[in-house]
């Protein structure tokens, strides 16, 4: 998959689950609860024929950290509706 296909994966996930997401030229990235979700690739410069990586989850800075907290604030899933479900059940 490419990370054009991915975006257009995320964006119909986003719609499904009544989720904002914002369009940055031509990558996207959703807002699911307390997380940041968005397709990464291989390359430091990605680019849209570039090859699917995953779905990163990134934390919000502003997140108040209570509980248990992951051990790191990044993560990634291998699709779209695995991140956006792995960002909801963590909210």
């Amino acid at each position: 998959m490419t990370l054009e296909d991915a975006c257009y994966s995320l964006k119909l996930e986003c719609a499904l689950r009544d989720l904002g997401f914002v369009d940055i030229g031509w990558r996207v990235v959703a807002h699911a609860g307390l997380f940041f979700v968005e397709p990464i690739s291989w390359t430091s410069t990605p680019r849209p024929e570039d090859d699917l990586l995953g779905f990163q989850l990134q934390k919000h800075v502003m997140a108040e950290t209570t509980g248990e907290k992951l051990k790191s604030k990044r993560s990634i899933a291998p699709s779209a509706k695995r991140a956006l479900d792995l960002a909801l059940s963590m909210s």
